[in-house]
């Protein structure tokens, strides 16, 4: 015989169907004693499903991509904050009228067969391009995504403001076409059609953080004249003057969050800020033009420091080209000479006490000196 299981004290051995031999309110003190592990898992859950429901909903009015809900009858049906800031109509406007009523004559036959398509179960879409109306009257390039739900009647869509990228490209495009006809032609007319390419990319470039436009051609007036200074030949001076405005046209590359932010940057921020150099040669690199040779040159060095500790490489003294040194510095007096949503202008004497002790540390010590003899308060009537 085998031995028998000793019982274990304080605890109460009830088979499932002794409890329904037992009074009714014992009964359902059982009931209540097996559920409550149940219950309180789903209290949990049901807590962090609220959560996840309130970091998903804050993401989406945070998010400057527009985020979109568009029934297949052709209006929206929900709309992010972010297509507000983008187009500049209130939301219940989007929302009372189809959405096709906004997109470019031009592109509505191909947005209505994207539309169809998708509608059909045909696969998502990826990178469909059309232009939206802004409340200005001005068109936006927009970049889609979408998912259909065929049961719901809806698409699940996320678009990108392009507009800056596609203005780039199409210089871009512009610029290699003249390149081309001037093996050809190689006449005047052509050569300041690609000056006028290259003042248009270093406008686009500055179209998002300087509301005057201006800064790009001050950087690149400033920059011949200390070229001219330091004794540079003539064809250095006209080179410099056209390329030296394209030194931050990698930050057509860097997101509006991080551009436009009115307070400091956080370090990781700072490190994507930082890549608008690298950018920058990669928009520019694989041209035969000297001019635009020279300006890869500085969207690369123009924020390396005499001293050895700026960025992209870490570069020291005249190992950092003569080119990137001069935009180095003409960028930072125009920077402190003017305007910025996050600052006042400094005095002239201000910005050249600061560059005066930036001297061997920021600046090369002679590109310094060079800029003391210019009388830099003449520098500002440049434009």
């Amino acid at each position: 015989m085998p031995p028998k299981r000793p019982e274990r004290k304080g605890i109460t051995r009830v088979r499932l169907g002794e409890i329904n031999g037992l009074p009714n309110q014992r009964r359902a003190a059982f009931a209540a004693l097996a559920l409550a592990p149940v219950g309180a898992a789903f209290r949990r859950f049901a807590d962090t499903r609220r959560r996840l429901d309130a970091e998903v909903e804050r993401l989406y009015d945070l998010s400057p991509d527009m985020i979109a809900t568009v029934g297949f009858d052709g209006y929206f049906k929900r709309l992010n904050p972010a297509w507000e800031h983008v187009l500049g109509y209130p939301r219940a406007a989007l929302l009372a009228r189809p959405f096709i009523e906004l997109v470019h004559p031009t592109d509505q036959e191909a947005t209505r067969c994207e539309a169809a398509r998708l509608a059909g179960a045909s696969g998502d879409t990826v990178s469909f391009l059309n232009r939206y109306r802004s409340a200005d009257g001005s068109y936006r390039w927009l970049q889609w995504n979408a998912h259909p739900d065929t049961e719901q009647g809806l698409f699940y869509a996320m678009a990108r403001d392009v507009t800056i990228h596609k203005h780039a490209e199409e210089a871009l495009e512009q610029q290699a076409e003249l390149r081309e006809q001037r093996i050809t032609l190689g006449t005047r007319e052509l050569d300041e059609a690609q000056r006028e390419t290259l003042r248009r990319l270093a406008l686009a470039a500055e179209y998002r953080d300087d509301e005057t436009h201006e800064h790009t051609t001050r950087v690149g007036a400033a920059a011949a004249l200390l070229a001219r200074e330091l004794g540079e030949a003539d064809d250095f001076v006209r080179r410099i003057r056209e390329a030296a405005p394209l030194h931050d046209v990698g930050k057509l590359g860097v997101s509006d969050t991080i551009l436009l932010k009115p307070g400091r940057l956080t370090q990781d921020e700072l490190v994507l800020m930082r890549t608008h150099t690298e950018i920058g040669v990669r928009i520019l690199s694989g041209s035969d033009s000297p001019v635009l040779k020279l300006a890869e040159e500085i969207a690369l060095t123009h924020h390396e420091r005499w001293d050895g500790t700026g960025y992209p490489a870490g570069l020291a003294g005249e190992r950092i080209p003569l080119s990137g040194r001069i935009v180095a510095l003409a960028d930072v007096f125009d920077a402190l000479t003017h305007a910025r949503p996050y600052k006042e202008a400094w005095t002239v004497d201000d910005a050249m006490r600061e560059i005066r002790g930036s001297s061997g540390t920021h600046f090369d010590p002679q590109v310094v000196k060079a800029f003391e003899r210019l009388h830099p308060a003449s520098v500002l009537a440049l434009a």
